[in-house]
């Protein structure tokens, strides 16, 4: 799985606006881009994703600006990457399609096994982490929640030459 800077950034701001959140406030395009280092521009592209997506609302006039559309806590990492993309996260196309019409490897294929398992293990922390644990507005560092790595199959073996 590569995480584009689209999503890196989109991930940024909505961190941002949970911080407003926590604050009881909205904030503005011209804010977030200061505050993380981004072209108002790129904000604003970034802001149209997150609002089409569902997970920002929008609004106008003296008390108008940007917040969440639902609490920061029921927005997972998950879903605000799928928003981002404009697509389910998976590490690799071949693991939702038994036939390989997504690599071009027909058949049986070892691999496949192995990015599905990768595949549902990456799934499983994006889902369990939300946006509310990536920002603490106390400033004690980030508590992102993660579960414990889960252990290896038995049937994958470890390379352990060199070690």
């Amino acid at each position: 799985m590569k995480v584009s800077a689209t999503e890196e950034h989109g991930l940024r701001c909505l961190m941002h606006l949970a911080e407003a959140h926590a604050q009881r406030r909205t904030a503005t395009i011209a804010e977030i881009s200061a505050a993380r280092g981004m072209t108002p521009a790129y904000v604003a592209k970034i802001i149209g994703l997150l609002r089409r997506g569902g997970l920002v609302r929008t609004s106008r006039g003296s008390r108008g600006g940007l917040r969440l559309a639902r609490p920061p806590e029921a927005v997972t990492l998950a879903e605000a990457l799928s928003v981002l993309s404009g697509q389910p996260v998976r590490l690799r196309p071949c693991v939702e399609d038994d036939l390989g019409r997504d690599c071009g490897w027909e058949g049986p294929c070892g691999l496949r096994d192995v990015w599905r398992t990768l595949n549902g293990h990456i799934r499983e922390v994006l889902e369990h982490v939300t946006i509310a644990s990536l920002t603490r507005p106390d400033g004690a560092p980030p508590r992102p929640g993660l579960p414990d790595p889960p252990a290896l199959p038995p049937s994958v073996p470890l390379n352990t030459e060199g070690a």
